[in-house]
């Protein structure tokens, strides 16, 4: 309890009554990790009025696993014109919904594949007048028959190792020079980064990069031949 009183009696010094008194209630550990969460993310507290973004802005702010990188695969895509769009993983929609954004802006599309029927994620597509840039498959990623050139890849399936190894075995090789790989779950799922590190290792044709944070995220880039 000692401890506890500490802590609060910092909190109050720094932030009042009401910072001191979820202090007393948490504990110090919790607490800290608390102020950390809203020094790392203020949106965590007060978010931007939706009234000053834009339709793909607004899917950005809504608080989930991967939020912080929908940016990330939406730029990447705009920004490169990769208008075949391949999703193997879709869940509610988070990533989905990013990549459509996208794909509208270039004139793309976007095929998903899911072993779930992904309800939720077909209704938020609907609801955002998005469908006509998007095709999903209730499908076995790995079983299913696949030959179209890639332009963005994104992987957020099993995170198992052998899984995404296979996934990138089967489907790496389409990805076209100056496309990308998107994978999510690098920092949280070591086994996600493994699988990158041992498929990718020695090639001089794919440069990685790493994002650690919202549960990590890689970046793989198809270099164009020089010349």
């Amino acid at each position: 309890m000692t401890a506890r009183l500490r802590e609060a009696a910092r909190a109050a010094r720094t932030r009042g009554f009401s910072a001191a008194l979820a202090a007393l209630v948490l504990g110090p550990a919790r607490y800290r990790i608390m102020e950390l969460a809203e020094l790392v993310e203020p949106m965590l507290r007060t978010l931007p009025p939706s009234s000053e973004l834009s339709a793909a802005e607004q899917t950005f702010i809504a608080c989930s696993d991967i939020y912080a990188h929908l940016p990330t695969l939406y730029k990447s895509t705009v920004d490169r014109g990769l208008r075949r769009i391949l999703e193997l993983g879709t869940r509610t929609g988070e990533s989905t919904l990013a990549l459509l954004a996208a794909a509208k802006e270039v004139g793309g599309h976007v095929t998903s594949v899911d072993l779930e029927d992904c309800p939720v994620a077909k209704a938020r597509v609907r609801e955002a007048g998005l469908e006509t840039h998007w095709t999903f498959l209730l499908a076995d990623d790995l079983a299913l028959e696949w030959e179209t050139p890639i332009d963005h890849l994104f992987i957020d399936t099993s995170h198992a190792y052998e899984h995404t190894l296979r996934e990138l075995r089967k489907y790496e090789p389409l990805v076209v020079p100056g496309g990308v790989i998107t994978m999510h779950d690098t920092t949280s799922r070591p086994e996600v980064w493994r699988a990158i590190e041992d498929h990718f290792r020695g090639r001089a044709d794919f440069r990685v990069f790493r994002y650690f944070h919202n549960n990590g995220l890689a970046l793989i880039e198809r270099l164009r031949p020089a010349g």
